[in-house]
């Protein structure tokens, strides 16, 4: 896990250190054991390494590549970055993991390769070197942004893995292209102009993020999941190399050999992540995604393993109970970080400058807390990120079942007073797309279209939903299946960044075992009964609370059941929330909304501040007990400040 910058001049400009130097400082908490830059010219086919405080590389290199390293393969200076190949013709800057990089080293070095040192950057470049660059990508499994720049082809490779675990942003600016981890070594390049893509504002309003590629930067772009990009001196070209196979054998198997496939898998991919020369560790919820992770990290890894928790002294939020159950249980120690009004309010400006982007789920305060709590003892933490998206644990998903089963009654329900409340969640949102896409789009809109309408009054349909509908109309025609790979190529996403950003933060790995590509391939194959089951089966229980518990991500709750019992499998889902009202009233955070943020929000006129006015009153009056709508303002006035009002060098400053 690390961090890489780079620019490129298509004009031949020549890039100068100190700016490349910049940018990477503005992302060095992402790697604090060692640091690199390399210069390098594609139309004279030479590099140079630019080490601090040498004098500037003699000749014109239009381009130029910088990392910060955090060491978890091979501790040694032999895994400095950016890596160059004996020829010196090739060099590679790598941020993430690859779990099955070893297994090669063999069949390289049958080839004629040397290797120098312990570190799966070198088997990387031996593998572009031997495969190419697609060759490359399809032998491994991990988690990676990639730069990859070959003098002889004159061109550079940048990738992304499969979906989305390591962020990579480029952006081009006439004949200036940059690349990076994090938007914000962007800024230090003068022909960076950070301004807001207001094409793009209804989507964030409406689902507290921006998908597809896109982001709030104007010419900020994301290279989206499975893709890949060429830059040569004639341009740039993307082509994507990995999508979820979505034909599922719905015709046979048994539940038993679908729990046997998904726990096997699953334990390889977590043995696979525990290989490091550093302290790994476990994020735990006491939910079933991250205790069964813990369980069987804890089973691999052959000695203690720690766990680390958010509790609340509010029991309404806090999931201790379960937490003791699943530590208990796979007999690991858990060191517990307590979520409060003055962490959260201390924290939150602080979270904002590393998020990149606005702050749209509050909890996110809460990785960072387990990060800061973690770093003294872990360099790496595992996660149960991308279950929710891969198996179809959200409670969405279960009214999209039960719609299915009882669509004859909906317009009966719209017309009875007594059915209107209790069908409500079935006929779908108020967006008004009352087609199967424009349902499973909206389905996860955090805003319904009159709300986004409350803060921008000329937002439309189109505005909101038009490139998400695009995005899944990429599908393959099964509507599960379909839904299930638009929730990993949008949702997913935005969660992945903000676990990036908050660990990060730290200098903390996080990985995800759930998203290892070959078990979501393997769960693709699954019969989609074993992952959402029929919400009326006669089987299940009445209660609604129980129904969409047994409907919905099915075999890892068998899974679960099997280990924990069902009383722990089958509770209902919590989530991660926080007493967000209770927050608002406290003076430091209250103090920082009354008097910067709202303020901002007026003088911006992004949004409409007599709405803004009309919430923030109504939450200080104990008037509502929901303050998330109220947040996504408030987040994306502070990401404002900071990143397109210059507030970014002060909050760099005290990072």
């Amino acid at each position: 896990m690390c961090g890489l910058t780079g620019i490129y001049h298509f004009d031949g400009a020549p890039v100068e250190r100190d700016v490349l130097r910049a940018m990477r400082e503005l992302q060095a908490h992402r790697g604090p054991d060692d640091h690199g830059m390399r210069l390098f010219s594609l139309r004279d086919q030479r590099s140079v390494e630019s080490r601090d405080g040498a004098p500037p590389a003699d000749g014109l290199f239009e381009g130029g590549v910088a990392f910060n390293r955090l060491s978890i393969m091979d501790l040694s200076l032999e895994g400095h970055q950016p890596m160059s190949s004996a020829d010196g013709q090739v060099f590679i800057a790598f941020n993430g993991e690859v779990y099955n990089a070893f297994d090669y080293t063999s069949e390289l070095e049958a080839a004629g390769f040397q290797f120098h040192s312990r570190s799966d950057t070198e088997v990387l470049l031996y593998l572009y070197q031997h495969y190419g660059f697609e060759g490359m990508l399809a032998r491994t499994n991990g988690m990676f942004a990639i730069c990859i720049v070959d003098l002889r082809e004159q061109a550079i490779y940048l990738g992304r893995d499969r979906v989305g675990i390591k962020p990579f942003y480029w952006y081009r600016n006439g004949d200036t292209f940059l690349f990076g981890s994090e938007i914000k070594s962007f800024l230090a390049h003068p022909d960076f102009d950070p301004r807001l893509n207001e094409a793009v504002l209804d989507e964030f309003f409406a689902f507290r993020y921006v998908a597809g590629g896109r982001s709030l930067f104007q010419d900020v772009h994301d290279l989206e999941p499975g893709h890949w990009m060429r830059v040569t001196p004639a341009g740039t070209r993307i082509s994507r190399y990995w999508s979820l196979p979505t034909g599922s054998d719905d015709s046979g198997g048994s539940l038993d050999e679908s729990l046997e496939t998904v726990e096997l898998e699953l334990r390889w991919a977590v043995q696979a992540r525990l290989l490091s020369d550093v302290t790994v560790g476990c994020q735990l919820s006491g939910g079933v995604d991250s205790s069964l992770v813990n369980l069987y990290a804890s089973e691999s890894a052959g000695s203690r393993l720690d766990a680390y928790s958010i509790v609340f002294d509010d029991p309404r939020f806090s999931e201790e109970r379960w937490i003791d159950e699943a530590t208990t249980k796979a007999g690991v120690e858990v060191h517990k970080a307590t979520m409060d009004a003055d962490y959260f309010a201390g924290a939150f400006p602080r979270a904002a400058w590393h998020m990149d982007q606005p702050l749209n789920l509050p909890n996110s305060l809460g990785i960072l807390r387990i990060a800061e709590r973690a770093k003294p003892d872990v360099t790496v933490l595992l996660s149960g990120e991308g279950a929710d998206e891969a198996f179809g644990g959200y409670n969405r998903f279960f009214y999209a079942l039960m719609r299915e089963q009882l669509r004859w009654l909906l317009p009966v329900s719209a017309r009875l007073p007594g059915l209107r409340h209790r069908f409500g969640n079935l006929r779908g949102t108020s967006f008004g797309a009352g087609d199967d896409i424009g349902r499973v789009v909206t389905s996860s809109a955090f805003l319904p279209l009159d709300g986004v309408r409350d803060l921008r009054p000329d937002a439309t349909l189109e505005s909101v939903t038009g490139h998400r509908r695009l995005m899944y109309g990429e599908g393959s025609g099964d509507h599960r299946r379909d839904w299930l790979n638009y929730e990993l190529r949008t949702y997913l996403v935005d969660l992945l960044m903000r676990q990036d950003r908050m660990t990060m933060a730290h200098a903390v790995e996080n990985r995800v075992p759930f998203l290892d590509h070959q078990l979501l391939e393997r769960v693709a194959t699954l019969p989609t009964d074993h992952l959402l089951r029929s919400a009326l089966d006669p089987r299940l229980v009445r209660r609604r609370s129980e129904l969409m518990m047994r409907s919905t991500k099915l075999v890892l709750k068998e899974l679960a059941a099997h280990h924990f019992g069902d009383e722990f499998a089958y509770r209902p889902k919590q989530g991660f929330d926080l007493p967000l009202i209770e927050y608002y009233a406290h003076r430091p955070l209250r103090t920082l909304i009354e008097e910067r943020l709202l303020p901002g929000i007026r003088k911006r006129g992004v949004v409409r501040s007599e709405t803004v006015d009309r919430w923030w009153q109504s939450a200080m009056r104990g008037e509502v007990s929901n303050g998330d709508p109220l947040w996504v303002v408030i987040a994306f006035e502070q990401w404002a400040q900071l990143f397109l009002d210059g507030g970014w060098r002060e909050a760099h400053s005290a990072a």
